[in-house]
């Protein structure tokens, strides 16, 4: 079964002063009539059900997160303890996932990218599931190739 986790924490200071603490950037309209959040939800929707996407967000924004998202349950909106950035936030979501479905994939996504066509992700999706169900300890990372070091965003060197 895949499921999807989308981080949906940050304080909303990258597009200051468009964005703030209670309206970061995942929150609003940046590109389109939906706002970064729906988008996410709306590009991996057609793959895996709304009962198996887990957003994870910070306590001061769940609410808000919710009210984005009235079609998900109430429960797939995971208020973290407290702030501590990615890793921590992808450990929440998978012990959550490992207990309902030990046999799980998890796919972990930002809430706040604009990736098109939503349909050559998908595909791309299917294809490192493909790669994860015939090796299980498979980490598969999708990125960009990028231009230069950027440590603000984070980066993978290969080789």
């Amino acid at each position: 079964m895949l499921y999807a986790v989308i981080m949906a924490g940050g304080s909303g200071t990258r597009f200051w002063p468009k964005s703030r603490r209670d309206r970061p950037k995942q929150l609003l309209c940046l590109s389109g009539e939906a706002t970064m959040l729906q988008q996410t939800v709306a590009r991996i929707e057609p793959l895996v059900p709304r009962d198996r996407i887990l957003i994870v967000t910070g306590a001061d924004q769940a609410e808000a997160t919710r009210a984005q998202l009235p079609g998900l349950p109430a429960e797939s909106v995971i208020a973290e303890p407290a702030p501590r950035d990615t890793a921590p936030c992808v450990a929440l979501a998978a012990g959550i996932i490992v207990r309902r479905d030990p046999e799980a994939t998890m796919i972990v996504m930002p809430a706040d990218h604009v990736i098109e066509p939503p349909e050559a992700f998908r595909a791309t999706v299917l294809a490192a599931v493909s790669v994860v169900d015939d090796d299980p300890g498979a980490l598969i990372t999708f990125g960009i190739k990028p231009t230069h070091p950027e440590t603000g965003y984070g980066y993978i060197e290969r080789g």
